[in-house]
């Protein structure tokens, strides 16, 4: 069985592609050689005359992988939509089993995965092929990347039961700040629910909280690993090996 994680969010923008790397740098400072996947990636810049993925190149570059980005982001698409939706508007079709047959190419090569998903869970990749299904047929435990603040509890603990229902394993679960805690326009309220969502969801989830991330000025190598190494939970990763 392949070793490594799958990494989704609640929702858009909750910081993915960040932890994504994060955890692949961790890896590597574990000491395992590991393959970053982002298959598909919407909201592509044209360069050149095509779209370039610039997740999966971030992902690429964190794990010091010299393929080319196809072999990284097989399909990437310019429209900032759902990729069901981005993919009919170009006139791509999304195969799922070149992903997986690249995936497991990869897994070949290396002791570990990381594949960063699109969106959330119920992200329709096709009209029958969604987010989820890509997980359940990869088979890599999932890590969930969740806001912190305000309506992180209901999204939260809503994709946690919708993996399970689907028969996914999830190593856990990651607080992640996308943004700087006290930055303008933070209510109150806000951010009293960003010091209780951490203990609320311990109580709530039935999974571990693998870690509390911080916000990152800056995105180097090592920066993401020394976040990484801070706020992660070593032990519940290293369970997954």
């Amino acid at each position: 069985m392949t070793k490594g994680f799958f990494i989704t969010g609640t929702d858009t923008g909750v910081g993915k592609t960040i932890v994504a790397a994060a955890l692949i740098r961790f890896l590597r400072w574990m000491g395992f050689s590991v393959c970053a996947m982002k298959p598909v990636e919407s909201g592509c810049v044209r360069k050149g005359g095509a779209p370039v993925p610039s997740d999966g190149i971030f992902l690429r570059d964190a794990a010091g992988m010299s393929l080319d980005i196809s072999e990284v982001t097989p399909y990437a698409l310019e429209a900032p939509l759902a990729p069901m939706v981005a993919s009919n508007l170009e006139g791509v079709r999304i195969e799922p089993e070149r992903i997986k047959r690249i995936f497991s190419g990869l897994a070949e090569k290396y002791d570990a995965a990381v594949v960063e998903g699109v969106g959330g869970l119920l992200v329709p990749i096709r009209r029958d092929y969604f987010v989820l299904d890509l997980i359940v047929d990869l088979g890599l435990p999932v890590v969930i990347v969740a806001r912190p603040g305000l309506g992180t509890i209901n999204h939260t603990l809503l994709t946690l039961r919708c993996a399970l229902g689907a028969g996914a394993r999830v190593a856990g679960i990651v607080i992640n700040h996308p943004e700087e805690a006290d930055g303008p326009g933070k209510a109150a309220a806000d951010g009293l629910a960003l010091r209780t969502n951490p203990d609320v969801l311990r109580q709530l989830a039935g999974v571990p909280i693998i870690g509390v991330f911080p916000h990152l000025a800056e995105t180097s190598g090592p920066a993401l690993e020394r976040a990484a190494a801070a706020s992660l939970d070593r032990d519940r990763l290293m369970s997954f090996f």
